[in-house]
């Protein structure tokens, strides 16, 4: 009896502390909110989507303050925010905070917000996102440019990983974080192509793109590679990860390399490839777009890139349109080039006919003409139809 009355008692403070916070969540500090936001959010979102949002989250706690009451955060201060985050310089990519990241970390603030009750009133209704330069088509690398990255990897071992990257998803379209989390059971170089599963695809769809032979060889080089630091088994990845660089495994184990564990990123070494190849500012993701822009001039349907792809609309595909118009035109070309022996022909044709047209005709003798009018009189379906 004793435990079942503190079970009841315990239960009971626990409903009714949670019926508190529910109520007075606006009374908490933001860090608190915010941790009670992601953990909600977790049942619907990858962890890795978590986990990148809560880093971006940081910069608005750094800034408004971890012990600030979610209720003190008005209109003013979010303005005084975007002021003054797009005037400091990202640490990553060495330049200017753009106004697409101030308008995602403030879109965290929001649903951080509006899940403890506090995005009404004012700010609702007066909250403006600064306007972001929309280039949604990405840069292309031409294949001059490829191959002279190519020929620079071979130079520097540091940076041949990144290459092979780069080849699989100039072959195949794929994103940089599916190709970090493809594991050795779906890759099919025998039938070439490689399985997306749905949990590591942007849009959450299953896909199974098919391989060029830039992508092959690519995958094959980092098969070999894979075998090389211990993946053997299919549920190992094929990027294992490098534990002696992880600051949490590097204190913790002796082990280097952990085919278990997926490779977080090649950043570095892909950004002194690109700027000993002389295409600084190249992001691996324009890759991706390099490969939708050699579809594109090849004249592949636009439905077979979208499944190649993985796009989730045909807003996002049809971006290239203008890369068709320019396939198209070489189309045009080429078929002119096969016709311009019939094209030959029949403008000297034309011309003769054009020349018998023009060229006054020899006039007949007087007689000739008495003998030619005879016969058409006689010719004439009256002089036919007479009786005698």
């Amino acid at each position: 009896m004793a435990f079942k009355l503190r079970f009841l008692r315990e239960q009971k403070e626990g409903i009714e502390q949670r019926r508190l916070q529910s109520e007075d969540r606006s009374q908490l500090p933001l860090a608190k909110v915010a941790d009670l936001y992601f953990g909600w959010k977790a049942a619907n979102s990858a962890p890795a989507t978590i986990s990148r949002e809560r880093r971006m989250f940081r910069n608005i706690e750094k800034a408004m303050g971890k012990t600030t009451l979610l209720r003190a955060v008005d209109l003013e201060l979010i303005r005084e925010y975007q002021q003054e985050r797009r005037k400091q310089i990202s640490p990553t990519m060495k330049k200017a905070v753009t106004a697409r990241t101030v308008n995602y970390e403030l879109q965290l603030l929001r649903g951080v917000m509006r899940y403890a009750g506090c995005w009404k009133g004012e700010i609702a209704e007066c909250y403006r996102a600064l306007s972001e330069r929309k280039s949604r088509v990405g840069r292309a690398a031409t294949k001059e440019q490829l191959m002279k990255m190519i020929a620079k990897a071979h130079e520097n071992e540091y940076w041949k990983l990144a290459m092979y990257c780069a080849a699989v998803a100039a072959g195949s379209g794929c994103r940089s974080w599916e190709i970090k989390h493809l594991r050795l059971s779906v890759i099919r170089l025998a039938d070439g192509s490689v399985r997306v599963r749905h949990e590591i695809a942007k849009n959450r769809q299953e896909r199974e793109p098919r391989l060029m032979a830039l992508a092959e060889w690519g995958l094959r080089e980092l098969f070999y590679r894979a075998r090389q630091l211990g993946a053997t088994e299919p549920e190992h990845y094929l990027l294992p990860l490098n534990l002696r660089k992880s600051r949490h495994w590097s204190k913790k184990t002796t082990q280097k390399w952990d085919p278990t564990q997926p490779m977080v990123s090649w950043v570095k070494s892909w950004r002194k490839l690109m700027a000993a190849s002389q295409m600084k500012g190249f992001r691996f993701h324009d890759l991706r777009h390099t490969f939708r822009t050699h579809g594109a001039e090849a004249g592949v349907p636009l439905e077979v890139m979208m499944a190649q792809l993985g796009h989730m609309d045909r807003e996002t595909s049809l971006d290239y349109v203008h890369i068709q118009q320019r396939a198209l035109q070489r189309a045009k070309e080429l078929i002119e080039r096969e016709q311009a022996e019939v094209l030959a022909v029949a403008r000297g044709r034309v011309e003769n006919s054009v020349h018998r047209i023009v060229t006054p005709p020899v006039l007949p003798s007087a007689g000739l003409r008495s003998s030619i009018a005879r016969s058409r009189r006689l010719s004439s379906p009256n002089h036919r139809n007479r009786i005698y």
